[in-house]
C-alpha cells in the first residue's frame, strides 16, 4: 500500500450525531504514510472491541429488555448519523487517500448494514415483545463478517508497513530488489525503456554534524515527501540508505528520465526545510540514473547509477547526471562520420 497520505477530510460532525459517551474520533494524520498506516491500524483494532461489546449489548436488550443498560450507552438511540465511533471515524476520514479505497469501502458498507439489523431487531422487540430470528441470523452473519474484513485489513496495513521505510514512509531496501528484478523483466519482455536513479542528499554529513541527527531526520522526510509527491503516479521511491534514495522510473527512456530528475532537482532545491520556527536549511541534491539493460543484472545497472552520481558530484553537485554507455557514444560518432 504505497500509497501516499492525503489530508482527511475534518469537518466536523454535528454534537447530536454523536454517540451518546463516546470520546469522537480524531482524523487520520496529515503527517507520513507511516504515521497513517499507524493510525488507522489503531482504529481498525479499536472498532474490534467495540463492536464486541455492542453486540453482547444488543443481544442483551433482545434476550433481557428489562435489564439495566449500562449508563453510558444507550442502544435505543438511533436518531443520529452514527451509531459507534468506527463510524463517526469513518465519516471523518473516508476521502483519505489510504481509506477511499474498494475494501475499506466493502468494510463501511458491511458496517452499515450490521447497525441497520440491530435496529430492526430493537425496534421489532420493542413493538412487540418478538425477536425475529431470521434478522437475528443476519445480523450474526453481519457481524461474522466485519470481523473478518476488519482482520484482513489489519493483515493488509500489516503488511504494507513492513515494506516501508518507518522514517521516510519510502519503501525499504528490502522490497526494492525484488522490485526491481521484476521491472527488469518487464522492461526487457515488452521492449519498453525502464531507468533507475539514485538521489543523494547534498553535504548531509555537515547537516548532522552542525545541526543534530534530528534535524538531519527532517530533512530527510521532508526530501522523501518531495520525491514521493512530483514523481509520476507509477514510479517508485525506496530509501536506499543513509542519505541516499532510490526511483524506479517504468516508461521511461533516459530523456524522459533526465526530464523527470531535474524537476525533481529543482523542486528540492526550491523548498528548504524549516529544521524550527526560526531556522531554514537549504537542501540541494546530486542524482546519477542509468537505463535498464538485458545486458545488466539490477546490482551492475545500481552501480552505473552509481557512477552517474559520482560524476554528478564530481561536477559540482546540485545536478542530475545520466549514464551513457561508451560504446553507444562510439557507435554515435562512428555514424556521424
Amino acid at each position: 500500500m504505497n500509497d501516499r497520505s492525503q489530508p482527511a477530510n475534518t469537518e466536523a460532525i454535528p454534537a447530536n450525531s454523536r454517540t451518546k459517551g463516546h470520546k469522537m474520533p480524531e482524523s487520520v494524520a496529515d503527517g507520513s504514510m507511516v504515521d497513517a498506516e499507524r493510525d488507522i491500524l489503531a482504529e481498525l483494532d479499536k472498532a474490534l472491541g467495540e463492536h464486541v461489546a455492542l453486540l453482547l449489548r444488543w443481544t442483551r436488550k433482545l434476550m433481557l429488555p428489562d435489564s439495566p443498560m449500562p449508563s453510558d450507552v444507550d442502544d435505543t438511540d438511533h436518531d443520529h448519523d452514527h451509531d459507534c465511533d468506527f463510524g463517526a471515524w469513518y465519516a471523518i476520514n473516508r476521502h483519505n487517500r489510504l481509506i477511499d479505497q474498494p475494501a475499506m469501502q466493502a468494510l463501511a458498507t458491511t458496517h452499515q448494514h450490521l447497525h441497520e439489523s440491530a435496529k430492526r431487531l430493537l425496534a421489532g422487540r420493542e413493538l412487540d415483545g418478538k425477536v425475529d430470528s431470521a434478522e437475528f441470523d443476519m445480523m450474526a452473519l453481519r457481524a461474522e463478517s466485519f470481523f473478518a474484513q476488519v482482520r484482513r485489513l489489519e493483515r493488509a496495513f500489516r503488511t504494507a508497513r513492513s515494506d516501508v521505510d518507518p522514517l521516510t514512509g519510502t519503501y525499504n531496501r528490502q522490497t526494492m530488489l525484488g522490485d526491481l528484478n521484476a521491472e527488469r523483466e518487464r522492461s526487457i519482455r515488452t521492449d519498453v525503456p525502464t531507468a533507475i536513479a539514485l538521489v543523494d542528499l547534498d553535504h548531509f554529513k555537515a547537516v548532522n554534524d552542525t545541526h543534530g541527527h534530528q534535524a538531519g531526520d527532517i530533512v530527510l522526510q521532508s526530501v522523501a515527501g518531495i520525491l514521493q509527491s512530483h514523481v509520476r503516479p507509477f514510479d517508485k521511491v525506496y530509501r536506499y540508505g543513509g542519505e541516499e534514495f532510490l526511483i524506479c522510473l517504468p516508461n521511461a527512456d533516459m530523456t524522459q528520465c533526465a526530464r523527470v530528475l531535474e524537476r525533481l532537482r529543482r523542486v528540492v532545491e526550491a523548498s528548504p526545510v524549516a529544521i524550527s520556527d526560526t531556522f531554514v536549511l537549504p537542501v540541494t541534491t546530486s542524482i546519477g540514473a542509468a537505463p535498464m539493460t538485458k545486458g545488466r543484472t539490477v546490482e551492475q545497472i545500481i552501480e552505473k547509477a552509481d557512477q552517474a552520481l559520482y560524476a554528478a558530484k564530481e561536477g559540482g553537485r546540485n545536478r542530475v547526471r545520466v549514464w551513457r554507455n561508451p560504446e553507444d557514444k562510439k557507435t554515435a560518432e562512428k555514424h556521424k562520420k
